[in-house]
């Protein structure tokens, strides 16, 4: 019986990773106190609000990090550094947020712990109920003559 629960988790595990999408890349532009963030996707970076002028999307590096310049931290938010200090500089910073891969191990690696937490908590008791209904709903034998 042990066999088909590990095929059954490999075919889960393959469904899994097959299901996986790579974590969103952001890049937040700071002048002084005046900050932004950017989603660094073909899409958000070819429809920004406030555009000085639109990105071609074949100009951009496969590595999304490599696109979080000052250049487009410019383009992107041209009033960005209004009001700040004459010597300040935008830093382009970029990071990522967790895929929902990451999430859904976290989320299930917990839901796993406590559920045997919550077993080891209640075992006696839930010992107690299964032999009452096994006595109750159980197969008895018939004594012959």
């Amino acid at each position: 019986m042990k066999p088909v629960y590990f095929f059954l988790c490999y075919i889960l595990l393959f469904i899994f990773k097959s299901q996986a999408k790579p974590p969103i890349s952001y890049c937040k532009c700071t002048c002084d106190r005046n900050s932004t963030i950017i989603e660094l996707t073909r899409f958000a970076l070819s429809n920004l609000p406030h555009a000085s002028k639109p990105i071609d999307g074949s100009t951009l590096a496969k590595n999304p990090c490599m696109n979080c310049t000052k250049a487009l931290c410019n383009i992107a938010e041209p009033d960005l550094c209004n009001g700040a200090a004459v010597g300040d500089e935008i830093v382009p910073l970029c990071f990522q947020r967790d895929s929902l891969q990451d999430k859904i191990v976290v989320e299930g690696f917990l839901l796993v712990v406590s559920g045997l937490l919550l077993y080891s908590i209640f075992k006696n008791k839930i010992s107690e109920i299964y032999q009452n209904i096994k006595i109750r709903y159980g197969y008895q034998r018939v004594h012959a003559n």
